[in-house]
């Protein structure tokens, strides 16, 4: 027995299908809790709330379903005009409502050629509908999305990015994110030699590069069809969200400006080829340095930073990942700025008054139950981080500044920077988000030989010396 708001019976039911528990009762509390009165609060529960439970728990339980026969992996879903096909997948939820590249046995075959994988091998099982992802069915999902079969060892690695288990160490809890009122959206980006390969591309306008595209939505697709998240059902985004999108980072600019690139700071080799998933609920704050100063440049990227907060007023340590341009990080990275020294002046530059943070904590919580205000304020006050007099360098140092008190905006380890976008720009966006994975690309043993047949130079040509 669960009690819920309105819009998630139906993803309560389904929770309780996929962990074995095939008719829970599900209670409905009317309208959004937050908003309403402990009166209207009292009222709601005793006089809407309760009945329901007491029926759930005393009338007969309906009957399960008998399970339906599953279709043998190759067997044909639809045949018709590409109209048709088209129409056929929108009105069964299969699609984005967009056109797709119809799913034929064929076409999959030649994915599969690209994979040293079995067809059928689990690569991750995601919730929340807990279905297995296998090379066939992403295969399916990319065809449909309008990736090349060369795609596919990239998008089987993004699978097993967001499919990790919370017991492998991970902190993206993909499921969480995929079905939350706030819009969260998972994102990727590549590095490697793979990256420059495929031409994933890490310059102006990136993740509107058609290959970008296609592999994003490969990867919305397959939220929708194989971990089960559909608008309306499943994925209770109040304002929907856009289609995943991908990045490559600009590992040659990187290296010009002597810093190493992200996943070599990860512990990856130079020329591994890696893919790291992140969420976010926008697509970020734009920033626009105008100083080439590099102490002001920093300065800036921490205001961003201290402004982008992850899905409400009320939260403010979440993750943050600052996309920057080659020519802002050169900048950076010629005023003596290392990535490790560039965050920890991010980290203790980004501040926020604390009353300000309280007040956003009860007054914008995403959900989180919090005492009155005042009785709030005094814990939050209380906490060890809170400096008094320790004021961003954009706030004004009126009389009595010195007694002002602040919060860190953000937590050690919370930071992460990708160097990619226009090197002809002074830019840099900074996304609000939560928990990251990344997952080493793993190539067939004949992969420079299909390549080659594909029309592509081997992946050597696009390696890094060290």
């Amino acid at each position: 027995m669960v009690v819920t708001g309105p819009g998630f019976a139906d993803l309560g039911r389904l929770t309780g299908m996929t962990q074995g528990i095939p008719a829970l009762q599900v209670a409905v509390y009317p309208g959004p809790f937050d908003l309403h009165t402990d009166d209207e609060l009292k009222h709601n529960a005793t006089r809407e709330v309760v009945p329901q439970i007491v029926r759930a728990l005393t009338d007969p339980l309906p009957e399960a379903a008998a399970e339906k026969m599953k279709p043998a992996r190759d067997a044909i879903a639809f045949t018709g005009t590409l109209e048709q096909i088209n129409r056929h997948f929108a009105e069964r939820g299969w699609s984005d409502g967009m056109a797709i590249v119809p799913p034929t046995v064929e076409r999959i075959q030649e994915f599969l050629r690209y994979t040293s994988y079995p067809p059928d091998e689990e690569i991750a099982v995601l919730a929340s509908a807990n279905l297995r992802a296998t090379p066939w069915n992403i295969a399916v999902n990319a065809i449909m999305a309008g990736a090349r079969p060369e795609h596919l060892p990239v998008i089987i690695a993004m699978v097993q990015a967001i499919g990790l288990p919370p017991s492998t160490g991970s902190d993206l809890d993909y499921a969480a994110y995929s079905g939350s009122t706030h819009g969260f959206q998972s994102f990727f980006w590549v590095n490697g030699p793979i990256a420059r390969q495929l031409g994933i591309d890490y310059g102006q306008g990136l993740i509107e590069h058609p290959i970008n595209q296609v592999i994003g939505r490969t990867m919305s697709l397959i939220g929708r069809n194989i971990a089960g998240f559909r608008v309306k059902e499943t994925k209770m985004t109040t304002f929907g969200k856009p289609t995943s999108w991908v990045l490559a980072e600009d590992e040659e600019a990187i290296r010009r400006i002597g810093w190493a690139p992200y996943h070599v700071d990860k512990g990856y080799a130079l020329n591994a080829n890696v893919v790291t998933t992140g969420t976010s609920t926008v697509w970020g704050q734009n920033l626009i340095p105008s100083t080439s100063d590099p102490q002001l440049v920093m300065q800036v990227l921490a205001y961003g930073i201290t402004h982008s907060e992850q899905f409400a007023s009320g939260t403010i340590r979440s993750r943050r990942y600052v996309l920057v341009a080659p020519t802002t990080a050169k900048v950076l990275a010629d005023g003596g700025y290392t990535k490790e020294s560039l965050k920890a002046a991010l980290i203790d530059t980004s501040r926020k008054v604390t009353h300000e943070w309280a007040f956003s904590k009860v007054y914008g919580s995403p959900g989180f139950m919090y005492p009155p205000f005042e009785e709030e304020l005094a814990n939050t006050l209380a906490e060890p981080a809170v400096a008094k007099g320790k004021l961003p360098p954009w706030l004004p140092r009126f009389p009595g500044w010195e007694k002002i008190e602040t919060t860190p905006a953000i937590a050690p380890g919370k930071l992460e920077i990708i160097v990619c976008g226009d090197p002809s720009r002074n830019k840099a966006q900074t996304l609000a988000g939560g928990g990251l994975n990344s997952v080493e690309i793993r190539l067939p043993p004949n992969w420079d030989a299909l390549m080659q047949a594909a029309g592509y130079p081997p992946l050597r040509d696009f390696m890094l010396n060290d």
